[in-house]
């Protein structure tokens, strides 16, 4: 907790470069989960070992691809949020700013 008396200080820039951040992982998770899903198959194995460690490396693709995927679209749906905030945060202080000018010139 912060007492009343205590500056905030929220640094615009830094937000945003969050958010650009948060995009780039999620196309690069994006990327890695597209990869993972098209899987090494059996033939990667050769004969003896495919048919006992082709089904096994699917399996971990498939369980890979899933969780690439979810954490493609929490970073996607984090940047977005972040960016609608940053967004509103900048047009209110925008705002106030403003406001206190026109205060400022009355006084």
């Amino acid at each position: 907790m912060t007492a009343s008396n205590q500056q905030i200080v929220i640094d615009e820039d830094e937000l945003r470069a969050h958010v650009r951040a948060l995009t780039a992982a999620a196309e690069l998770l994006g990327t890695a989960a597209t990869t993972a899903a098209g899987g090494v198959g059996q033939s990667a194995f050769g004969a003896m070992c495919g048919p006992l460690l082709g089904p096994a490396v699917d399996a971990l693709a498939d369980a890979s691809e899933s969780t690439l995927t979810a954490a493609t679209t929490l970073a996607d749906a984090t940047a977005t949020g972040l960016k609608g905030i940053v967004d509103a945060f900048g047009a209110i202080e925008d705002g106030a700013v403003t406001s206190f000018r026109a205060i400022e010139g009355e006084l």
